[in-house]
């Protein structure tokens, strides 16, 4: 159990405290020299799933927290999954830009658009990143942090706290941001607890990820024809 309370420890104080601190740099870093933006992506993928197994290594040893990977096929799921899937279809729509709404478009991704990938080999390094969060981070908080905090603390509470530190974890997608990504942490959230099927959160993690990088990129390539 201690090293449960060690892991929960590191993921809800120091994880976010990484992001906190490192987040200007970072983004500085990215704005002066286009090279940074694909290191980031890799330090990013490997500090996913460098978490991930810790998890998995930790419940394989403990069993603590219950960590339900197994894809629950009831009414509540199928429907969700169902919405899913249309929310993601209707988002993909959405980012196919044209000259015409080329504006608009910036306007909507102007706080994360310098770290939106740019070239060919950014964008498939972004899908992977962008798989790679939809899977890691549902397990890293919706799996195993809220699963920690729901047996310590009332369900609500586990709710709020998860996706604070959640939302925390993406500051560098600007302070602006930090609540719509709590309210999408928190529909994550819901998805999981009310149907008790992670894939689904993942999948849709993955969709409105995937859909962001396909924005940018197509936005970049039309800049570069105007």
């Amino acid at each position: 159990m201690i090293w449960t309370i060690l892991l929960a420890g590191f993921i809800g104080i120091i994880y976010p405290l990484y992001f906190v601190l490192t987040y200007k740099k970072t983004n500085d870093s990215i704005k002066q020299d286009d090279r940074f933006r694909l290191i980031d992506y890799k330090k990013t993928f490997i500090i996913f799933w460098v978490l991930t197994i810790l998890i998995l290594v930790n419940f394989f040893i403990t069993k603590t927290p219950q960590l339900n990977f197994y894809p629950n096929f009831g009414t509540i799921s199928i429907i969700l999954s169902i919405l899913v899937v249309a929310l993601s279809i209707i988002q993909y729509r959405f980012s196919n830009v044209t000259y015409e709404t080329l504006d608009t478009a910036k306007e909507k991704t102007k706080d994360i658009y310098f770290y939106l990938p740019k070239t060919k080999g950014e964008f498939n390094w972004f899908i992977i990143l962008s798989i790679s969060a939809g899977i890691c981070e549902e397990i890293i908080f919706r799996l195993f942090l809220f699963e920690f905090l729901h047996e310590n603390v009332n369900v609500w509470v586990a709710f709020v706290l998860t996706n604070i530190i959640f939302a925390i974890t993406h500051i560098g997608s600007g302070k602006q941001n930090i609540i719509n990504v709590f309210i999408l942490g928190l529909l994550f959230s819901a998805i999981y607890y009310f149907s008790g099927n992670i894939w689904i959160a993942v999948f849709l993690h993955i969709a409105i990820d995937i859909n962001g990088g396909i924005l940018g990129y197509r936005i970049h390539k039309l800049e570069k024809n105007q």
